[in-house]
C-alpha cells in the first residue's frame, strides 16, 4: 500500500482517518508531528500596470502572473509591520487574452424595489463586489478566496512595497 512522503502512513488508511472529503462536521483529531514542512511558496508582487497580457516575459516572469491549474481556492497568507503597503489580486482568462482586477462579493444581497419589481437606486450589482485589495496588515493575515478556476493571478503592489511577504497557493477543495 503506498504510503504518505512526508508522514511515512498508509495514503488511503490516514486519508481515511481524517474525513477527508466528508460533507459533515468532522472532529480534528490528527494532530501528529509532520517531520517535514512543504516548502513555502513566496510570490513576487509587481507594480501596477506591470501584468504581461500576451504572458511573454521572460526576464521578470512574476509580470506574466502565477498559473493557478484552475484551481478553486486561492489560499494567501500576507506578513506586513503594519506600513501602508497595498497588495491587489488581478485575474487572468486565457479566453480573454487580459488582465483585470479581481473581485470579490461584497456579501449583501441585492435589494429589489418592492413598488415595481427592480433594483432600487444603489443597489447596483456593481455595489456588491469588492476589489481583492488589503493594505496594511500588520503580523501574519491569512484568508481563502474562491478563484473559481481562473487560469492565472497576478500579485500587484502600489509602488511601496516595503517588508510585505506574500505567500500563495491552490486547491481544489
Amino acid at each position: 500500500m503506498p504510503t504518505d512522503a512526508k508522514t511515512g502512513q498508509s495514503i488511503f488508511g490516514h486519508h481515511a482517518s481524517l474525513y477527508s472529503r466528508n460533507r459533515r462536521p468532522f472532529g480534528l483529531t490528527d494532530n501528529r508531528v509532520v517531520p517535514e514542512k512543504c516548502s513555502v511558496t513566496t510570490v513576487t508582487t509587481v507594480a501596477a500596470g506591470a501584468l504581461v497580457d500576451n504572458l511573454s516575459d521572460s526576464g521578470d516572469p512574476e509580470k506574466n502572473g502565477y498559473a493557478t491549474g484552475n484551481a478553486r481556492y486561492l489560499h494567501l497568507q500576507i506578513e506586513n509591520d503594519g506600513t501602508g503597503d497595498t497588495l491587489a489580486l488581478w485575474a487572468y482568462n486565457y479566453v480573454f487574452g487580459s488582465w483585470a482586477q479581481l473581485y470579490l462579493p461584497h456579501g449583501s444581497v441585492l435589494q429589489l424595489d418592492s413598488a415595481d419589481g427592480d433594483a432600487s437606486a444603489g443597489n447596483t450589482t456593481n455595489d456588491r463586489w469588492v476589489p481583492a485589495l488589503w493594505t496594511t496588515i500588520n503580523g501574519k493575515f491569512m484568508v481563502t478566496i474562491s478563484i473559481q478556476g481562473i487560469d492565472r493571478i497576478g500579485f500587484v503592489d502600489d509602488g511601496t512595497l516595503g517588508n510585505m511577504v506574500v505567500r500563495a497557493a491552490t486547491s481544489t477543495f
